[in-house]
C-alpha cells in the first residue's frame, strides 16, 4: 500500500517539491497551496486524515501547524535550509549584480551552522547579520529589521528564505534574493517521511487487547443471591465493554468469572478509548463498589500482546487511583491516570546495568520507576519517605531499595532531611552522573 504524503506551501514552492516527487513512484503525493498563512488552519482541519505525513516548504509554516496544535511533530517535517544553500544564492546575487557582497543580512539558519560553513571554507572575512527563525517569527518585523540594517549601511544585500520578507523587501528597493531548498534537501526529507509513514502503519497494525480484570468480593453478598447479582454486574459491565469494541472495531471475549479481553489493532485506539476505559472504572466503582483493572498490551503477534496484558495485570499500582496500564512490545510500561502518565522500562540491557545490579536485591524495573518518577516531578535529591509514596510502599521497604541502589552504584547520600521529630534524620540521596 503506498504511503501518501501532503505537500503544503506557497505555490511556487509546492512545484519544486513536486517536480523532486516525481522520482518516487511508490508514494502519492498531494499538493495543498495556499496563498495566506491562515488558510493552513482549514487545509489541515479538512484533509488531516487524508495523508500518512505532511511535508511543509518551510519552517515558518510547519511552526504555525505546530504551535496551533494542528499537527504534531511525529506527523510533519520541512526541508532544512543549510548554510550552504545560502552561499548559493549569495553566488547568484555577485553574478546578477556584478559585485563582491561583503556585508549580508539572512535570516531562519541557525547562527551556530553558519559560523562552522564559514569556518570550513576560510570565509570568516564575511560580515553577516543572522535572524534565526525562533528570535523572528512575524514576518512583517523579519522584513524590517532587515530594511533597517540595510539603510543603515550596514549590510548590502538580504537573503531570505520567507515568501512574504522578499516581496516586502522588494517593494521597499531593498536588494533581496529568496533562498529556497535544495534538490538534495528535499529529496532527504521525502524519504524520511516515507520511512516514518511506513513505521507508523507497521506500529498501527500491531495486535491490541484490552484486558479487564474485575474482582467481586462474594464475602458481601447473600450466599443465596450472590450468584445472580454477580451475573447482572457482569452484564452491565460487558454491555460497557461492548460499546467500547465496537468503537475500537475490535472482538469481545469472556475468559472467566470477572475476566474480559478485547481484541483489536494499536491504530484503532485512539484517545476516545482511554476516556471510555477510565469512565467504565469509575462507573463499576460506583456502581458496584468494585475495582475494574484494565491492562492493555501491544504486541507482533496474539501471543506477545497477551502476555503484555498479562504483565500489566502484575506490575497494577497498589494506590486506588483510576489508572490503565499499558505495555508495549518491548514491555515497557505506561501508566496513565486521567491528568497525566508516566513511563518506565521493565528490562534495561548493557554492560554497565549487568554489572551494577547483578548483586542487588532489586529489579531493573524498579529502578527504572524510580527514574521516571524523579523525572516527571522534578526530583534531583530523593528520601525513602518520597520514594514508599512513588512506589505504593512502606517506608521501611523504601528505605532498603535505596540501600541496595547505594551499593549498585546507583544512588549516593547528598545530604540529611530533618523530619522535625525524634529519632535521626532522614538520608537524601541522587541518581549518580
Amino acid at each position: 500500500m503506498k504511503a501518501t504524503i501532503g505537500v503544503i506551501g506557497p505555490e511556487d514552492s509546492v512545484k519544486r517539491i513536486m517536480y523532486v516527487a516525481e522520482e518516487f513512484k511508490d508514494i502519492q503525493f498531494i499538493p495543498y497551496v495556499y496563498e495566506d498563512l491562515e488558510e493552513i488552519r482549514s487545509i489541515l482541519l479538512d484533509h488531516r486524515t487524508e495523508v500518512d505525513q505532511w511535508f511543509f516548504s518551510g519552517v515558518l509554516n510547519y511552526s504555525f501547524a505546530i504551535d496551533n496544535q494542528l499537527v504534531t511533530k511525529e506527523e510533519a517535517s520541512f526541508p532544512p535550509l543549510h548554510g550552504s544553500s545560502f552561499f548559493g544564492v549569495l553566488l547568484e546575487a555577485q553574478l546578477v549584480s556584478e559585485k563582491v557582497f561583503t556585508k549580508v543580512s539572512i535570516d531562519t539558519v541557525s547562527t551556530e551552522e553558519f559560523e562552522k560553513v564559514l569556518s570550513f571554507n576560510r570565509l570568516n572575512k564575511l560580515v553577516y547579520y543572522n535572524h534565526p527563525f525562533e528570535d523572528f517569527r512575524d514576518p512583517d518585523k523579519l522584513a524590517e529589521s532587515h530594511k533597517r540594517l540595510f539603510e543603515q549601511d550596514k549590510t548590502e544585500v538580504v537573503i531570505t528564505s520567507i515568501k512574504s520578507v522578499y516581496y516586502n523587501l522588494k517593494e521597499y528597493g531593498v536588494p533581496v534574493y529568496r533562498v529556497t531548498p535544495s534538490y538534495l534537501s528535499i529529496r532527504m526529507v521525502i524519504q524520511y517521511l516515507e520511512e516514518r509513514a511506513q513505521s507508523k502503519r507497521y506500529r498501527n497494525s500491531q495486535v491490541a487487547i484490552i484486558g479487564c480484570r474485575v474482582q467481586f468480593d462474594l464475602v458481601k453478598l447473600d450466599e443465596l443471591y450472590y450468584s445472580f447479582k454477580m451475573k447482572y454486574q457482569e452484564l452491565d459491565l460487558r454491555r460497557a465493554l461492548l460499546q467500547i469494541s465496537e468503537k475500537s472495531r475490535g472482538s469481545l471475549m469472556q475468559l472467566g468469572d470477572g475476566l474480559f479481553f478485547i481484541f483489536t489493532t494499536r491504530g484503532e485506539l485512539s484517545e476516545e478509548a482511554y476516556l471510555d476505559l477510565f469512565s467504565l472504572i469509575e462507573e463499576v466503582k460506583l456502581q458496584a463498589n468494585v475495582d475494574a483493572i484494565i491492562s492493555i498490551g501491544f504486541g507482533e503477534t496474539v501471543s506477545q500482546a497477551e502476555q503484555n496484558v498479562q504483565l500489566g495485570f502484575q506490575n497494577r499500582p497498589n494506590k486506588q487511583d483510576t489508572t490503565i496500564i499499558q505495555v508495549d512490545e518491548d514491555q515497557s510500561i505506561t501508566l496513565h491516570d486521567e491528568s497525566s502518565q508516566i513511563s518506565y522500562q521493565t528490562v534495561e540491557t548493557g554492560d554497565a546495568w549487568k554489572e551494577k545490579i547483578k548483586h542487588a536485591a532489586i529489579s531493573p524495573g524498579v529502578v527504572s520507576k524510580i527514574l521516571a518518577y524523579a523525572k516527571q516531578y522534578h526530583r534531583l535529591e530523593f528520601t525513602s519517605q518520597d520514594l514508599s509514596r512513588w512506589l505504593n510502599s512502606t517506608e521501611r521497604n523504601g528505605r532498603r531499595i535505596l540501600t541496595e541502589m547505594e551499593k549498585s552504584g546507583l544512588v549516593e547520600q547528598c545530604g540529611e532531611a530533618q523530619s522535625g521529630e525524634r529519632g535521626r534524620p532522614r538520608k537524601v540521596y541522587t541518581f549518580k552522573k
